[in-house]
């Protein structure tokens, strides 16, 4: 960034008159108002046009002091905390209300409304007290069912929303002359806030300093292309000027500093966020379609088969025995079915799994922005993830300084005994000891530099001593490419020490303390460690003896960070005007040498950068990479100060045509040397990335490192296996002369593709990296029948889903692409190396992450992508799933979908078992629900209009039995624990794998469904012909039922006989549930193995809730107030019993299956099991 030029000595007079100034400002701003004497009408219209003296004079603030304490105290008093209010608490009786009417609550209104008129006045002149029961018992269930819900609703939320406040938003400002790190909500206008690449800004700011800063603000205007920040004003309109930022935008690229002029509601986005407060809706989910599918069907079904019922009656009965069946009786058995048909159970069960997900996610350290999402876990095929602090621990520290090309064992042959890690590693453990021992010259000169005492020449930095006792190899060569080196670690080099607010999961924010800590990224403070640990050097007074002129930081497109520093002079011509520019670069080694063209040697000689001396370069480096080293390296070059002036000039004037390079020289540089630093693997990783893979789960690594290093950091997380990228082999490609691709697999060639139309990604994919959007010109082309079915089919399937190809069968074999190669890719290339079991790519850009996630999702994977860089952003928004670490960015947070709090990449394959878990248990729901509740009802009701016989099971009966019998049970298999062989099943097909399919069914209704109904008949008929009224008295009898043949009963008895009937039909379907919630608590794993008694599957709740289903039972049919009001009777127990017979038929039964399907998975028992 651009400074004044300040003499060194000038240091100590501003520190005096620093504190003299803020002693005064001081006493001002406790005793008086901060703007009394400002207009406050004008603090925002004309901000961005008022000079920058005006501006600090309206804010009293100093760019180079910033606030005091007792000033910032008094502005938070002012202006209150820095956060935008959030909407009101949702009231807790309109949510019930909305629960009530929400879903299939609407036709069970309807449902209640038509039994009540079938009670009055339909029922005229001889109303049935029944109807009305029934209806009252509907409404109040459904009021019931949605205070259950809104309960859940409500406690998930609070869930999520506390364990939200763990992620604090933290901002870097300027106070009381020191940088420090404080809560974004303590933020206040005036204060200096310094804004680095991947954070966001904490509020409106204008922008005093920018060092190539740009920012997204999206999140306003809706476009995503980086806006390049000035210091000038470039437009009178507030919101299109670039010296403003806004809260809540990210910084994609660069470093500035600015001041803050609106905070909280007053922000530009606050005001917004009132506007449009109301207009927020639900995002439609992958689980809310799959429920609405579901809906879907039994809603068409309980139409079509009141439809028929109604049909039947008005053509058949009706005509043909009369009498048999009254309208309102169809009026009721409609009400049934409706009742029967829709799965009452279902949306309390996926309330309560959210709730259940929620707290799972909590206790994993887990934090999900929606819970609904958790559900596409169980989809997920690959997990692309970066490398550096999500593989990694992100904490680097440096192992080994190299330089020349003759550094001592380096260059020796190796042997069995003295491999490259070793030899490396003994290198390393020289130099660091030399560094320690050399404190009579290197250190001892350093620190008189640090120390301001200048009686010795510039030149004599880190000279050592001739009576330094160093060891032999040491002894023999010069290190002054290691002083450079080191000199260089420290001035090129943005980490730097600050008082940082910190917090562990579950402490109280509130009580947040800052402390002294080291800021900055990992490189950046393995190099300060270096210099400030190992070196003993005082890293910042060097860094003000040799003040920073300018910067260009690091980014993910470019690969270096270069920095200009004005060198201390000594002597004579300290103030002569030919002073010395630094400028030096570091970055990835083969970025770095193609700008050079010398190099030092330790001789202290400058010789030119030969092919030959580049190989050996990049020879070392790939030794290094391929144990996992990271490679940084640095060159750099001098400069007369009126020179650099010039050249910084000219930029100026021709600011778009060297843009990269920000000023800076694109090469005559001249190379130092390397530092090579490790970056161990999360301890967690390779046992999380076997389980993924376990789970029929690619993990492929996504990152800008160098090939060589990405490949062994791959191994070691096991990304790269010994069976098969060790055995089989790795496979890699190279255009040829004709302009054709060779394909190798082992160094052979396999095959050669020619090349087709190489597709580059449309920018307006970069540009929203939203997965689908229909602009309005797209819309505009349909009408309006074809919107609203496009509109409807999005209810039930995603419109945002590309057209797939189908996927190919992985090969067995690993791959390793660079980003320089993505160019050379057409479709069939993209198709060959994603058809490979392992993959890695390596020094990929962020428009190449993303153009990965896009062809992974065109070839049919659902994709999840890790990350914690900002330039991880485009992807981890594009992808089905983004998942940033806790330590990431500000930038990587805020496109994903959830957060590791704990950074733990194992918490991924919690939360896939997590996912797939929830997709078991809603189907276990949907299978138990759809037997009873449906099969086994609707068949009373058809076979008493087709077949003439006797209503087997009452509408009451049927709506206990689907409002309470079935929803405890339900509930309770919500709480079932994960089967054995959850993470070793293929993932989910989205478009073939759905909550409810032609399998399910199948399960549910032929072979469940038609057992419980089979039972409960035979209960039901076996009542009949104890009391001497055989089967052919009963069926097709219609009207004439007791008359003919003739029946020796009386209409009360036969009454009291088919109410009994009922009620024992009721218990038997309840009593048969119990064994279908035990067969169908397990697809495929036997009962015996995964017990609710004890063990990792007990799940007591299911007895509670067999215990209520049971104590319903009781209630409404022992209780005499039950049987006058709802036409029930006292069961005889001995009627019922049989149904344990057929109970236990089935529970082994689907033993026999399960057993069967383990054994033969490939059988057509197994291809149609659900």
């Amino acid at each position: 960034m651009d400074k004044q030029d300040f003499e060194s000595d000038e240091t100590s007079l501003l520190n005096r008159d620093y504190k003299k100034k803020q002693s005064n400002i001081n006493k001002k701003y406790s005793t008086i108002d901060v703007f009394a004497n400002v207009d406050k009408s004008h603090l925002h219209t004309d901000i961005h046009i008022i000079s920058l003296e005006e501006l600090y004079k309206r804010f009293q603030t100093n760019p180079e002091y910033g606030l005091s304490s007792e000033q910032a105290n008094e502005l938070k008093k002012t202006y209150g905390p820095n956060i935008i209010t959030p909407p009101p608490s949702p009231n807790y009786f309109k949510l019930v209300l909305r629960q009530a009417f929400k879903g299939f609550n609407t036709l069970l209104w309807i449902a209640a409304l038509f039994a009540i008129l079938a009670w009055k006045p339909f029922g005229l002149p001889n109303p049935d007290i029944a109807n009305l029961a029934t209806g009252i018992l509907l409404g109040l269930v459904i009021l019931l069912n949605a205070a259950l819900n809104c309960y859940q609703e409500v406690k998930s939320i609070k869930i999520v929303a506390s364990y939200s406040k763990l992620i604090p938003q933290i901002a870097t400002v300027k106070r009381n002359a020191t940088e420090q790190q404080i809560l974004s909500n303590d933020v206040v206008p005036g204060d200096i806030v310094l804004l680095r690449s991947g954070a966001k800004i904490p509020g409106d700011c204008r922008i005093i300093s920018s060092d190539g800063l740009k920012v997204n603000n999206s999140d306003l205007t809706g476009e995503s292309k980086p806006v390049s920040c000035t210091v000038q004003c470039t437009s009178e309109n507030f919101m299109e000027t670039t010296n403003i930022c806004y809260y809540s935008s990210t910084i994609v690229q660069g470093n500035g500093i600015g001041l803050i002029i609106c905070t909280g509601d007053n922000t530009v986005l606050g005001e917004m966020s009132q506007l449009t407060r109301e207009t927020g809706a639900d995002e439609m989910t992958g689980l809310h379609r799959e429920v609405n599918r579901f809906l879907l069907f039994v809603v068409s079904a309980a139409v079509i088969t009141i439809i028929l019922i109604w049909i039947s009656w008005a053509l058949w009965l009706n005509v043909y025995h009369k009498g048999f069946r009254s309208a309102n009786d169809i009026l009721i058995n409609s009400v049934e079915l409706t009742v029967a048909y829709l799965p009452l159970g279902l949306p309390a069960a996926i309330t309560l799994a959210l709730t259940i997900v929620a707290t799972l996610m909590y206790n994993q350290h887990v934090l999900v922005k929606g819970l609904q999402i958790v559900e596409m876990f169980n989809s997920v095929s690959v997990i692309a993830t970066d490398k550096t602090g999500t593989l990694t621990q992100n904490k680097m520290t440096v192992t080994h300084v190299l330089w020349d090309i003759n550094v001592p064992d380096t260059d020796h042959v190796l042997t069995k005994e003295a491999t490259v890690e070793g030899t490396l590693r003994r290198l390393s453990t020289i130099v660091i000891d030399t560094i320690r021992r050399i404190s009579s010259g290197t250190i001892n000169t350093i620190k008189r530099l640090s120390s301001g005492d200048r009686s010795s020449k510039s030149e004599r930095l880190l000279e050592p001593t001739p009576d330094v006792e160093l060891p032999l190899e040491i002894s023999e060569m010069k290190i002054r490419p290691f002083q450079d080196l080191l000199l260089g670690a420290v001035l090129c080099n943005n980490a730097e020490k600050q008082l940082a607010a910190e917090t562990e999961l579950e402490d109280d924010l509130s009580k947040m303390k800052s402390k002294l800590k080291l800021v900055g990224d990992a490189v950046d403070t393995a190099l300060y460690n270096l210099c400030a640990d190992k070196c003993f050097i005082d890293v910042e007074k060097v860094r003000q003896l040799n003040p920073r002129l300018k910067v260009l930081p690091f980014n993910s497109t470019n690969k270096f960070l270069i920095t200009a520093n004005r060198l201390e002079t000594t002597g004579t011509n300290r103030f002569n005007g030919e002073r010395t520019v630094l400028i030096t670069l570091k970055g990835a080694p083969d970025i770095v040498i193609s700008k050079c063209t010398t190099y030092k040697t330790s001789n202290k000689e400058i010789l030119p950068l030969t092919p030959e001396i580049r190989q050996i370069l990049i020879d070392r480096q790939e030794k290094l990479g391929k144990h996992g080293y990271r490679v940084i390296a640095m060159c750099h070059q001098k400069l007369l100060l009126k020179t650099y002036d010039e050249m910084m000039l000219v930029h100026k004037e021709h600011e778009t045509e060297q843009e990269d390079m920000n000023g800076f020289p694109t090469g005559g540089y001249c190379f130092i040397g390397l530092f090579s630093l490790l970056d161990p693997p999360r301890p967690e990783v390779p046992d999380a990335v076997s389980k993924a893979r376990q789970a029929h789960i690619r993990v492929a690594m996504v990152t800008g490192d160098h090939s060589t290093t990405a490949q062994a950091i791959a191994k070691q997380c096991n990304i790269l296996t010994p069976e098969i990228a060790d055995f089989n082999g790795i496979d890699r490609f190279e255009l040829n002369d004709n302009n054709a691709v060779d394909l190798y697999r082992n160094d052979k060639v396999i095959s050669q593709h020619k090349l087709d139309e190489v597709k580059v990604l449309d920018a307006s994919v970069v540009k929203s990296t939203m997965r689908l959007s229909f602009n309005d010109e797209e819309v505009e082309k349909y009408n309006i029948l074809e919107r609203f079915w496009r509109g409807f089919r999005s209810y039930f399937s995603d419109p945002m889903e590309r057209q797939q190809h189908e996927k190919r069968p992985y090969i067995p074999y690993a791959i390793v692409v660079k980003g320089s190669e993505l160019s050379l890719m057409d479709d069939f290339m993209w198709e060959w190396t994603l058809s490979h079991q392992e993959i890695v790519f390596a020094r990929t850009s962020p428009e190449q992450k993303l153009r990965i996630v896009i062809e992974l999702e065109k070839y049919g994977e659902i994709i999840a992508v890790t990350g914690d860089g900002t330039n991880d952003g485009p992807a981890l928004k594009r992808a089905h799933l983004g998942i940033a670490m806790q330590s990431g960015t500000d930038v990587s947070k805020e496109a994903s979908d959830m957060i590791l709090m704990d950074n733990n990449f194992a918490s991924i394959t919690q939360a896939i078992e997590t996912g797939r878990l929830l997709n078991d248990n809603l189907k276990k729901v949907a299978i138990y629900l759809l037997p009873g509740g449906t099969w086994s009802q609707i068949w009373p009701v058809l076979f008493s209009i087709w077949l003439g016989i006797p209503l087997a099971l009452s509408a009451f009966l049927a709506t206990v039995f689907c409002m309470l019998n079935d929803v405890f049970m339900s509930l309770a298999m919500v709480n079932e624990k994960a089967e054995s062989d959850i993470m070793s099943r293929p993932p989910a097909v989205r478009h073939k794998d759905h909550l409810l399919n032609g399998r399910l069914l199948f399960h549910a209704y032929a072979i469940v469904g038609t057992i419980e109904c089979f039972a409960g008949f035979f209960c039901y008929f076996w009542y009949y012909t104890s009391n001497g009224i055989p089967l052919s008295s009963i069926f097709f009898t219609y009207e004439k039922f007791g008359r003919e043949p003739y029946i020796d009963k009386t209409p009360e008895e036969l009454a009291m006989i088919n109410r009994k009937g009922q009620c024992i039909y009721y218990c038997s379907i309840c009593l048969m549930q119990y064994f279908n919630y035990f067969t169908t608590r397990t697809r495929y794993t036997s009962f015996f193995k995964h017990n609710p008694f004890y063990g990792k599957a007990r799940n007591r709740t299911v007895f509670v809730s067999m215990i209520l289903s049971a104590g319903v039972q009781i209630l409404v049919t022992q209780v005499h107030w039950f049987n006058r009001i709802f036409h029930t009777a006292p069961v005889p127990v001995i009627y019922v019993l049989p149904t344990l017979g057929f109970g236990f038929a089935l529970f082994c039964l689907d033993e026999l299956r399960k057993l069967y399907v383990r054994k033969y998975p490939k059988s057509p028992i197994a291809e149609i099991a659900w």
